[in-house]
Parts: structure tokens; C-alpha cells; sequence
């Protein structure tokens, strides 16, 4: 089965329901006369729901229904006698099976006040709290029940001050209601039902106002006690407009609290023409500070909805109620449209399960459903990677709900599981694709950023995948240098391979039947080794994620220079001299077809480049991968590298990641893209990152030859600790809110590592609240006087040596704790011995070494 990481992701992650509404009592769950069941499946009532039995969507939930019970048919009426006896034996069992996977539910509680669960009661259900949504008519309807429970009685509508005074108490009580309502912590959200009423094209101010006094006038003549009800354009739009005004007067003092509308489909006293969310936008764009969510995928206008959602930064479209109302495909159709244009963070599901526990069951079964046809499809065709998918997925499910909320709920499960959850299945689906493949090489990045493996026929790796061997691996490798000299620590005791099988990947680009898969490192009792960088990475990305709602990606740059032998066979020398920046000179055009060569080879397996062109120094091109999360992108980068490498030997030559082959010429960088969202954040996670920057720098400037590239003047990072909004002349160059260049890093860093620092620092800021005291710099911090730089509070310099760097990561007691302090003293270790076996060569002979392991 193709993508089942994927699947199964999106088939058992926790959800957070961010629209619904009671449950039915036991005791009226089964009065089909009042309540039909067959409203599950179509918004029609009375006579026009007879009809519902002939629909695509109900018999599709007749079979599903029935696996529910547990019955072999899916007669409705048999359904309907199995359900009886469930809700009779074991209601709350049927619940509980109902909202299985639910975290927590946001309940619209004001749809009636009859027959149903107390608001309270849900919590047992779900694994949190759950939190109330207020629909602002209903309130309305209260505070007018309670004027004419009060004494008041309508006289003529032409005698307009007999209104006045009940008005004042009607706008009074309104507000203060509502103020509560913000006020209240279990409150997360408000909902209006005006495009029940008198439809979506809300008027974006009061007019006249005699007319809103008539209006008033209106609605109370025609309410009793028990009838109070708002429908009259003038005042239903006072309450939405009035509720807005409150929202935005709240926003800086209470948790964001958006207002959910209904749009689109809906029973059949909605005018049809007005519950287009179009007429919306004027509101939208009137009142920028509050969140707008459209509810029920306003279908048949999703696309309208989905443009509302990508242009204005607080609309936010909500999946729900067409699950299971619509047919498959028509659901299916509906996810594509959504994800059109729309920003997968503004993406939202709910069940609008009410009533019935089964919507709730149907709706969260469909939906995982055709959320994974769309999704596999995307990752299949290539438009999504796997992790980009899987990010979406629960995006989707759970934490845009949790940020835009304010609800701060966490599960014990990563965002991302990159854990495999089905690894002989999906090494038979890579086997299916790629029937040639006879051998796998298991490897991992030592902390030298030498690609160690081992290899194993296909036979024996399935072994390992089922668990039915282990690969053990000597701990000496924390000590180990390039060579296999030792730097010092244990040579008693091992650790464990495990192949994690999202990355694997055929080996193209050399003569080899052969595919290449990452690994965890993990313990004798098969837990996550402290060592492994891998596991490091992904650490430092979950506790952004859970901790603070943050998800990072990354990006990386190639950059190489392809040399070949010189005449002697005894050194390297530039491929090509006639080149220059992003220039197609005589010698460039030559290497098209290497350059050609590698794009194809990359994607033939899934790796695609964004862009690629040559570089300044003599044979430097660079080629650009596409953001991922973290660990994906880590990997990816490792395995174009490899790529690059092999298509290179092909030719005879060499791709060097050196930092500095050529003393006349530009430097080789490995350039990071990193991004936080949301951006919101960005001042303190920076400021972390300035704060650590000297240590960090031991991670991702790793050898002293690093250090020759990063030199003032030569768009290389500069020499100061400092940040700047497209300056190049500075370590960290901002492009966007929450998107940085990191231009001091190169291709000798252990690349998990070094994003596993930038991202620990940045933790560390966060955590801290650190204030950002370093300001946007635009110019070269060197050319500047100390005077200026201290304004900019620039006041630190990088360390120019790998042992300044070495020493402010050892001495770093924050870094220590988060990458863990035996792999930060490991580390050190293997890096400080390192540093005196190249110190003891030549400059010749110490550029050929490195040159020819990177």
C-alpha cells in the first residue's frame, strides 16, 4: 500500500472538532417523530425528507452504519432496531465508539435547550475539556425573552418612543452578555446564524437610526416569551456588527476568540442566493482584527469561501457538515476546491455533528477517508512530499483549531510520527515500484558529517525490518574521526540501526542495484539514543510544536565545485576557469549536460530542484532544494548530495563541498532556509538565536577551514553577531517574517546537528521570552563604528576559530541540556581531535584530504 506512514496518520490522529453541537438524552435518542434519523445525511425536512432513502448519501451511510452496529444489513429500518437496542443496553458505549479520536470539542450549546446532553456531560468523551462557542442570536433571543418576561408589551409600531426604553435595555443587556461571554475562559468562540436569517451581506454600518429602532420594534411585536426570535435585516446585522466591535475592543486584553458564520448549505429557510460567503467580504476586510471562520465549507461556494481565505488573513474556512451530507466524490471535489488556493494553516474540521452520536462518527470516518485519497494522490503526482502532506493532515485535524482558538492542548504524539507504523508493508510497496533493487545500505551521519553504512541484501534487510535481527554498532563511532582513528571515549558497548523507511530512496547516478535508507539510532531496550543527530533534530522540531504551536521547516542550498585531477593525478584543480556568478560563459555551457544530468537524477527519485546556476568561484554551481520539516529536509539533503556526487564520478570528476578549495577565489557555503509559523513569535525565537549564536557556530562552522570562508566584505556572513533584512553581509539574513538565510554554515557540518542548534537556540529564546536587543542591520557590520554598532546592539563578534567556537559551546550550559550534554562533550571531543590531526599537515596536503571526503 503506497504512503501508509500517511494513511495511517491521517486515520488515527487526534482531532480537534471546532464546530458541533449536544447530543440527544438517552431518553429522546431514539424519537425518530421529533427527531428523524434520517437527518444525518440531508439538511431537507418534513415531506422533502422522505426522500432522502434515494440519495448516494444515504447508502453509503447505511453500509458504514452497519459496521458501526455490527449487523450484516443495511436496511434502515433493521439499522434503525440495532440502534435502538445499542442506545438502549449501552448509550454511552455508543457514544464513546462515536466520538472515538476526538481531543476536544467546541460546542455551539445554544441550538436548543430540549432533550439534549448538559454542555458538562460531553467532557467524558473526549480526552479534553470541552469549550463552549456562542451563538450570538440565541443570546439575543434571551435578553428579549427577558424584556417581555419582564412586563413589557408591544403597542403601536408607529409610536416609536414607546420602544425606545426597551431598546436601551435590549442593546445594554446585548453587550454585556456578550462582554461576559468574552470574559469567560470556557468561551473560545462566537457563531452567528444570520445567513439563516436575513442572509450573509451584512451592512457595514448602523444608517438610519429610526430604521434600527423599527426594526426592534418589529422583532418584539412579534416574539412571545417562549418565541423570541431575531429576523429582521436592520437588527440581525446590528448584532453581528456590535458583536465584531466587541471582539475587536477585547483582542489585545483576552485569548482570540473568533466569530464562526454559517455559510453555504443549510436547511430550507436559508435564502440560498445570500448564504454565498461573497457577501462577506467588505465585513472581512472592515474588521481585520477578528477571525472570521466559515463554517460548513460553505459548499456549494467553497471556492468562493477558499478565495475569501487566501486573500484576507483572518478568514479561515472550516471542512465540516458535508461529511456525510454530499456523495464521495462530491466531498472529495470539495477538499480540492479548499485546497485550491487556500492556506493549508487555515484549514479547519469540524463534524457539525449534533443531535445523533452517529454524525459525529460518520462525519470523522468520511472525512479521514477522503482526506487520504486526496492527499496520497498529491504525494503520488508530486506535488506534496510525504512529510508536506503529513503536516497538512494534522494541520488540518488538529492544530490550526488549537491556535486559533487559544486552546493550548497538547497529545503525546509528535505532529509528525516518523515513526513507521507499517515497515513491512511499506518495504513491499518500495520492492512493487522498484523490482531491480537487490541490495540496501543502512547509514547514518557520525559527527565528522561522514556518511557511514552498512550494506545488506534484500532478503536479510526485511529481516531487520520485521525485527527478527538487529544492527549493532560499536559506541567508539562517538569518538571516531574520518579516518577510524579514535578520538577518545568507550570502545565497550553498541547501539542499534533501525532503518526508517520514509526515507528510502533508490542509489542513482552509479552502477548499483542498490537503494539507501536513514536510520535512528536506538538503545538495547530499543528507545531513542541521546547521541543520535537524527533524534536530536526531530526533538528540538516536537518541542517547538507542542510547547509553543510552532512548526519549523528547512531548506538547504548545494553549493559545489566540481574539480578534476590535475595532470599528475596528485591534487585537484577548477573544472572550469572562464565562470561567474549566474553567467553562461563558453566553459559554463560545457557543463550543461552534468548540470542537466543531475536535476533528471534527482528526480527520478523524488528530489526535486527549485532552481540551480553557477556560481562565483571557478567550477561552483549551486542547486536548491525545496523547505520540508526538519529531519525530511536533513535527509533530502544528504541524499542529493550523494546524487551529485555520483553523477560527478561518472564524468571524472569530483563535487567538492569544501569550504574554501580555491585561497584566490569565493567560498563554498550550505546555506540554510529556516521558517517558524506561525511568524508571530519571531522577536524572541531570534533573539534566542542571536544569544547562542558563538556556540552554535562550533555546529555549523565545524572545521577551521570554515572559518577562511567567512572573511567581511565577501557576502559571507560577516564577522559580527547581528541580523538583517536581505543584508548577505550578515550571519542571519531575513527574508520574510519568520524566514531566515543562515549564511554561516557549510557543507563539513553535520547538517542535523548544526539545524538541531540553530532550532535549540531559538527554543531556548522562546522559552526564555528573551527580548530581541539586536536590531535590523543593513549594512556590513565591520564597516561600521563601534559607536554604531552598539546602537544596533551589535556587540559580538564571531568566533574566527574552530576552537573560540568550541569553547562557547562547551562552556553553553543551555545548549548542553537541549542537545544533551553527552553528545555536546562527544562532540567536542571528536572536533577538537580532528582540528590537531589537520593542523599537523601542510596547507596542500590538508586541502587534498578534505577535498577528497567532502
Amino acid at each position: 500500500m503506497a504512503q501508509p506512514y500517511l494513511r495511517h496518520l491521517i486515520q488515527t490522529h487526534p482531532i480537534i472538532d471546532n464546530h458541533a453541537h449536544n447530543l440527544l438524552s438517552q431518553s429522546a435518542a431514539c424519537d425518530y417523530t421529533k427527531y428523524p434519523f434520517e437527518q444525518i445525511i440531508s439538511e431537507a425536512q418534513g415531506v422533502a425528507l422522505r426522500n432522502a432513502s434515494s440519495t448516494l448519501p444515504f447508502h453509503r451511510a447505511a453500509a458504514q452504519l452497519a459496521t458501526l452496529y455490527q449487523t450484516s444489513s443495511s436496511d434502515w429500518d433493521k439499522l434503525k432496531a440495532a440502534r435502538d437496542h445499542l442506545v438502549q443496553s449501552d448509550y454511552e458505549g455508543l457514544v464513546r465508539r462515536c466520538l472515538e479520536g476526538t481531543h476536544t470539542l467546541l460546542l455551539d450549546d445554544l441550538l436548543t435547550d430540549q432533550d439534549i446532553e448538559p454542555f458538562e456531560s460531553h467532557d467524558r468523551f473526549t480526552a479534553s475539556s470541552t469549550k463552549r462557542i456562542v451563538r450570538i442570536e440565541a443570546i439575543a433571543a434571551q435578553v428579549l425573552s427577558q424584556i417581555l418576561k419582564d412586563g413589557f408589551s408591544a403597542s403601536d409600531l408607529d409610536n416609536l418612543l414607546a420602544f425606545e426604553a426597551p431598546w436601551e435595555t435590549f442593546s445594554r443587556d446585548f453587550i454585556t452578555r456578550i462582554s461576559e461571554a468574552i470574559r469567560d475562559p470556557a468561551v473560545v468562540g462566537f457563531k452567528s446564524v444570520i445567513c439563516y436569517r436575513t442572509g450573509l451581506d451584512v451592512q457595514p454600518t448602523h444608517g438610519d437610526t429610526r430604521e434600527l429602532l423599527q426594526s426592534f420594534a418589529r422583532t418584539i411585536s412579534r416574539s412571545t416569551v417562549s418565541t423570541a426570535r431575531v429576523e429582521d435585516k436592520p437588527l440581525n446585522d446590528w448584532l453581528v456588527r456590535e458583536a465584531l466591535n466587541l471582539l475587536t475592543s477585547a483582542k489585545s486584553s483576552y485569548p482570540n476568540k473568533p466569530l464562526q458564520l454559517h455559510t453555504g448549505l443549510g436547511d430550507n429557510d436559508i435564502n440560498l442566493l445570500k448564504s454565498n460567503p461573497a457577501h462577506l467580504q467588505s465585513l472581512v476586510a472592515q474588521y481585520p482584527d477578528v477571525d472570521f471562520v466559515l463554517l460548513h465549507s460553505s459548499y456549494p461556494y467553497t471556492r468562493e469561501a477558499g478565495y475569501l481565505a487566501c486573500v484576507y488573513s483572518n478568514v479561515y474556512l472550516d471542512l465540516g457538515e458535508v461529511f456525510p451530507m454530499v456523495s464521495r466524490d462530491a466531498q472529495e471535489f470539495i477538499v480540492r476546491e479548499s485546497l485550491e488556493i487556500v492556506p493549508t494553516t487555515r484549514l479547519l474540521w469540524s463534524t457539525d455533528g449534533h443531535f445523533f452520536p452517529e454524525t459525529f462518527w460518520l462525519a470523522n470516518k468520511q472525512f479521514r477517508d477522503v482526506l487520504e485519497t486526496v492527499f496520497v494522490d498529491y504525494v503520488e503526482k508530486g506535488d506534496y512530499t510525504n512529510e508536506q502532506a503529513m503536516q497538512a493532515a494534522v494541520d488540518i485535524l488538529f492544530y490550526n483549531s488549537n491556535r486559533l482558538y487559544c486552546l493550548n492542548e497538547k497529545i503525546e504524539s509528535p505532529k509528525v510520527s516518523l515513526v513507521d507504523t507499517s515497515p513491512i508493508s511499506s518495504l513491499e510497496a518500495f520492492m512493487r515500484s522498484n523490482p531491480d533493487i537487490k541490495y540496501i545500505w543502512m547509514q547514518f551521519i557520525d559527527y565528522t558529517a561522514t556518511v557511514r553504512l552498512r550494506m545488506f541484501p534484500i532478503l536479510e534487510f526485511a529481516k531487520i525490518v520485521r525485527k527478527q535481527r538487529r544492527i549493532g554498532i560499536s559506541v567508539a563511532v562517538f569518538g571516531m574521526l574520518q579516518d577510524d582513528g579514535i578520538a577518545g571515549g568507550s570502545t565497550t558497548g553498541q547501539f542499534y540501526m533501525v532503518p526508517d523507511l520514509s526515507t528510502i530512496r533508490p542509489n542513482v547516478g552509479l552502477d548499483s542495484k542498490s537503494a539507501t535508507v536513514m536510520t535512528w539510532w536506538k538503545t538495547e531496550e530499543d528507545g531513542p539514543l541521546e547521541e543520535c543527530p537524527r533524534t536530536t533534530l526531530l526533538d528540538i522540531s516536537n518541542k517547538l510544536k507542542t510547547e509553543f504551536d510552532i512548526q519549523a521547516t528547512c531548506g538547504f542550498e548545494i553549493e559545489v565545485v566540481f574539480m578534476k585531477q590535475t595532470a599528475t593525478g596528485e591534487s585537484w584543480g577548477p573544472v572550469i576557469t572562464n565562470h561567474s556568478w549566474s553567467q553562461m560563459t563558453r566553459e559554463t555551457r560545457r557543463m550543461l549536460p552534468l548540470l542537466e544530468e543531475i536535476d533528471e537524477t534527482l528526480a527520478s527519485i523524488g528530489i526535486y530542484l527549485e532552481q540551480f546556476h553557477s556560481e562565483s568561484s571557478p567550477g561552483q554551481f549551486e542547486f536548491i532544494l525545496p523547505p520540508d520539516a526538519p529531519v525530511a529536509a536533513v535527509d533530502a539533503l544528504i541524499k542529493a548530495r550523494q546524487v551529485i556526487t555520483h553523477v560527478a564520478e561518472k564524468h571524472d570528476l569530483r563535487a567538492t563541498l569544501h569550504p574554501r578549495p580555491f585561497p584566490f577565489a569565493a567560498g563554498t557555503a550550505s546555506h540554510a532556509h529556516v521558517s517558524i509559523t506561525p511568524p508571530t513569535k519571531e522577536e524572541p525565537f531570534l533573539a534566542g538565536v542571536m544569544h547562542h549564536y558563538p556556540s552554535l557556530a562550533a555546529m555549523t562552522l565545524s572545521n577551521d577551514a570554515s572559518y577562511e570562508r567567512v572573511k567581511a566584505g565577501i557576502w559571507a556572513g560577516g564577522e559580527w553577531v547581528m541580523w538583517g533584512t536581505q543584508n548577505r553581509e550578515a550571519p542571519i539574513r531575513k527574508i520574510s517574517p519568520g524566514h531566515w538565510e543562515i549564511k554561516t554554515l557549510d557543507g563539513l557540518a553535520n547538517m542535523y546537528l548544526a539545524m538541531s542548534a540553530f532550532l535549540a537556540a531559538g527554543y531556548a529564546g522562546l522559552t526564555e521570552d528573551m527580548p530581541l536587543t539586536h536590531k535590523d542591520c543593513e549594512y556590513d557590520a565591520s564597516a561600521l563604528t563601534d559607536s554604531q554598532r552598539s546602537a544596533l546592539g551589535i556587540t559580538t563578534q564571531l568566533p574566527n576559530t574552530l576552537t573560540k567556537s568550541l569553547e562557547a559551546l562547551e562552556s553553553n550550559e543551555t545548549l548542553r541540556a537541549l542537545l544533551g550534554p553527552t553528545l555536546v562533550d562527544n562532540y567536542i571531543t571528536v572536533k577538537r581531535a580532528e582540528r590537531q590531526k589537520l593542523n599537523a599537515m601542510d596547507e596542500e596536503a590538508r586541502r587534498k584530504w578534505l577535498v577528497e571526503r567532502y
